[in-house]
């Protein structure tokens, strides 16, 4: 059962950048996918594990609660198994209905969490009817994808990367390439485009600022990385939308 949890976890924050936790009706917790340090310190400080667990009767009736955290700030509660309350809980967050949250927290409107929690457990469904992925990453390659999913807009590189696993540079190049098919770089490029396509269709930044937001360097070769993984430049994407 874990193993499915891990696996829904993790595919749901590739899917949608929102950091998610699963704990047992104890507060125990199972498992978590995109949680950094300064995430884990807003969750223990602002007691939301505990705040969760108090809300089984109306998650219940409900499936669904919003929890309130800071100005603009929330995190969202559902169950497991909405059959099986014993089951544990999932936690997605924390999420702001800000665009430009200064704490880097993710804007998600809350007009679209239920649609963030039926993805949920659609992901959680397949999985369960056996539809995995090719192959389950290995501890430091899910680590890997998550630090750069965390850190895709900053200067960032393979040792940076490595440093943060605390493994050897070289040692990591082949594990992503041998679990991913892809180099560090791909797949840092490949983050930055799925990224730059939200603000796309968010907002009207020039093609430069929202290349700077995404983490490239200059505007030019973030066209190209952006035709060669859509096969159509940035200002194609946006007119075509």
């Amino acid at each position: 059962m874990n193993y499915n949890i891990t696996e829904t976890l993790e595919r749901f924050y590739i899917c949608t950048s929102l950091p998610i936790i699963a704990i047992n009706l104890d507060g125990s917790i199972i498992d978590s996918s995109g949680y950094e340090a300064n995430f884990d310190n807003l969750l223990n400080k602002n007691n939301i594990i505990n705040k969760a667990i108090e809300k089984i009767e109306h998650l219940k009736k409900h499936h669904t609660y919003i929890i309130p955290c800071l100005r603009s700030i929330n995190y969202t509660v559902c169950p497991i198994d909405p059959k099986a309350m014993s089951k544990g809980l999932y936690i997605l967050g924390p999420h702001s209905c800000l665009r430009d949250n200064p704490l880097g927290i993710p804007y998600k409107p809350r007009c679209l969490i239920n649609n963030l929690v039926s993805l949920l457990y659609t992901i959680s469904k397949d999985i369960h009817h056996g539809r995995h992925f090719k192959g389950s990453y290995s501890f430091h390659v899910r680590k890997a994808v998550d630090y750069i999913n965390s850190n895709y807009n900053n200067d960032l590189t393979l040792l940076d990367v490595a440093n943060y696993l605390n493994i050897n540079k070289s040692y990591l190049c082949t594990l992503l390439k041998k679990e991913t098919g892809k180099t560090f770089t791909q797949l840092l490029n490949e983050i930055r485009i799925e990224k730059s396509k939200n603000l796309l269709l968010e907002n009207k930044s020039s093609m430069l600022n929202i290349a700077l937001q995404v983490g490239f360097n200059n505007q030019n070769y973030f066209n190209i990385t952006f035709k060669k993984i859509t096969g159509m430049t940035p200002i194609e994407y946006r007119s075509n939308i």
